[in-house]
C-alpha cells in the first residue's frame, strides 16, 4: 500500500488534531525514539551501579553524605556504604534494603 498526501480539500477538511498530527507527528515520532535511545543508553552504562543500590548511587554521583537521625534509630548514606543504628525500627515496606 503507497502512501498517498492528503489535497489541500481534504486537508482543510480535517479536524484540527488531524491536522496537527499530520504537521508534527513525524518530529515526535523521532523525539520519542532519542527519549528512548537515551534512557537504553544511560541503563546500559549505569545500570549495574542503579541495581546495586540507588541511595549509595545517588550519594555517589552528588558527591554527598546524608545523616538523618531520631531519638530511636540512626540512619547514614554516602557514596560506600549505608549505616542503619537500629534495623528492627526500618519499615521495610517503604524501603528496599540490599545488604551485600
Amino acid at each position: 500500500m503507497k502512501f498517498k498526501s492528503p489535497t489541500y480539500e481534504e486537508y482543510q477538511k480535517a479536524t484540527k488534531f488531524a491536522r496537527f498530527n499530520y504537521k508534527y507527528k513525524l518530529i515526535f515520532f523521532i523525539l520519542t525514539w532519542l527519549c528512548f535511545l537515551f534512557v537504553c543508553y544511560y541503563m546500559v552504562v549505569n545500570g549495574e551501579a542503579i541495581a546495586r543500590n540507588p541511595l549509595i548511587y545517588g550519594a555517589d554521583k552528588m558527591n554527598v553524605q546524608c545523616h538523618c537521625y531520631s531519638p530511636t534509630q540512626d540512619f547514614f548514606v554516602n557514596s560506600t556504604s549505608i549505616y542503619f543504628s537500629d534495623i528492627s525500627q526500618i519499615n521495610f515496606s517503604n524501603i528496599n534494603l540490599i545488604k551485600e
